[in-house]
């Protein structure tokens, strides 16, 4: 029996160790070239990874194909853009009506190696940012219809949202009782310990220290869907839901410029007049980086009643911020202020999934030393053996949608010329504003402070 044990661990020490290994070199190599501006070779690095068939425009990796979907957004190809995200949204599907039996099977495949064995489980923001770029994919194409859909599509999920995250944390906690079994006890003394919480708290890491936006929200989606409605809007319907979207995103961040289109929104259910938006200049500034994962490993107390135990560590993602690239822009002098914190976002509802990685890993690394106990009590050497491989498939999952911003900040000036500039850092930057038409949209994303950002502009 142990050495069917033995054979059992190192049938999978191979595959999750190489896979933790392979997760690092595929972030690597993909967010080296966002690091760099590279949209164009950011994106078919994403591509590789996803899977993606020339021929059938099929992919086969969730997260991937929602990198690939993003920098193709920033390279402005964004029919492959919004190809490749309607796939995501198929795969997103797939992944929540994934069967009790399958999600069984592959957790208790996970519970010899490490969560990077895992089929990627999309996180709440990304079905919302997926929904959120289509939609500045179609309104940079003039398909103001389609993004209408796309953005309809993000304010239900956001809508859903608490919900949402009510029947995880039920299943989950349901998922981890069902695998501990009898070691259920074990887990339990572990995770409650004061031994437990002061070795985290050593470690850096503390949980509950971001809290979400109100009600789960994206409040760049909330903006995009008010300044959709008002730049469209033919009605006094449109115009006042636009106003009490930038309401709404107002009061969650204190945006000066949510304020301002909040205002300008009230004046148009008041007199619809479209000449109260002619010569609108909109700036969209993505700025920064978002969070990635990163591994941590640390020695946690496994309440045994034997020391007869060589190996007992764990490993487990915890965020490093990458930042901002600018404390803000100005067009024509005016400063953008910020609309939606994704640092934010991404930290919070990790937070909300902490407890339960967790709590999987300590109900993985008990399970396993328990195993390495029984065998090391009958045969030292089979023991040490064991105990080897088991801190070999210790790992964790640093997979996260790593392509998006740090945050997203906005703007708005009446522009008196039909070139405005835009000051970011030590770079300054003529736009043209074609003057066939009268309202427009300029979209700034900038990765790094020595590297010009990108600019592009959708003329209305």
């Amino acid at each position: 029996m142990n050495i069917k044990l033995i054979s059992s661990a190192i049938s999978v020490v191979m595959l999750s160790g190489c896979t933790s290994m392979m997760q690092r070199n595929d972030f690597d190599s993909f967010n080296s070239k966002l690091d760099s501006g590279d949209f164009s070779g950011a994106s078919q690095v994403a591509l590789e990874h996803a899977g993606y068939d020339n021929d059938s425009g099929e992919t086969s990796d969730l997260l991937w194909t929602l990198q690939a979907g993003a920098s193709l957004n920033y390279a402005g190809e964004y029919e492959l853009s919004t190809k490749l995200l309607d796939e995501t949204e198929t795969m997103m599907k797939e992944e929540d009506t994934e069967s009790t039996a399958s999600e069984g099977v592959e957790l208790i495949g996970s519970m010899v190696g490490n969560d990077a064995m895992l089929a990627y489980e999309q996180a709440h923001y990304d079905g919302i940012m997926t929904n959120t770029i289509k939609a500045w994919n179609f309104i940079s194409l003039h398909d103001y219809q389609n993004a209408r859909v796309e953005l309809n599509r993000a304010e239900e999920r956001q809508r859903r949202a608490a919900q949402h995250f009510a029947d995880i944390i039920k299943e989950r906690s349901e998922e981890l009782e069902s695998e501990a079994g009898e070691s259920s006890a074990l887990v339990k003394q572990t995770i409650e310990s004061d031994l437990t919480q002061n070795t985290l708290k050593k470690a850096g890491i503390e949980q509950g220290q971001w809290k979400p936006y109100e009600g789960y929200v994206n409040p760049f989606t909330t903006y995009s869907y008010g300044l959709h409605l008002l730049i469209t809007g033919k009605s006094k319907s449109d115009f006042e839901k636009a106003a009490n979207s930038f309401k709404r995103v107002h009061s969650l961040t204190g945006s000066p410029a949510a304020k301002a289109d909040y205002q300008l929104a009230r004046s148009m259910v008041k007199n619809p007049s479209q000449s109260k938006l002619k010569d609108q200049v909109w700036v969209i500034f993505e700025n920064g980086k978002s969070p990635v994962k990163e591994e941590r490993r640390i020695d946690l107390p496994i309440f045994l009643l034997s020391n007869n135990v060589s190996y007992a560590g764990i490993a487990i993602p915890t965020l490093k911020k990458r930042g901002t690239t600018f404390d803000s822009i100005t067009i024509n002098g005016s400063k953008t202020s910020t609309i939606a914190d994704m640092d934010k976002i991404i930290s919070a509802e990790f937070d909300q999934e902490f407890p339960y990685i967790l709590a999987r890993e300590i109900t993985r690394v008990t399970l396993k030393t328990i195993a390495q106990k029984q065998v090391k009590d009958e045969n030292a050497l089979l023991g040490d053996a064991l105990a080897i491989l088991q801190m070999v498939t210790t790992g964790t999952d640093i997979r996260t949608f790593s392509a998006l911003p740090s945050e997203y900040q906005a703007t708005r000036i009446k522009a008196k010329h039909n070139t405005v500039e835009i000051k970011a850092g030590s770079f300054t930057i003529p736009v043209e504003l074609s003057t066939e038409s009268n309202k427009h949209i300029i979209y700034v994303k900038a990765v790094s402070p020595l590297i010009e950002p990108s600019v592009k502009v959708v003329n209305i």
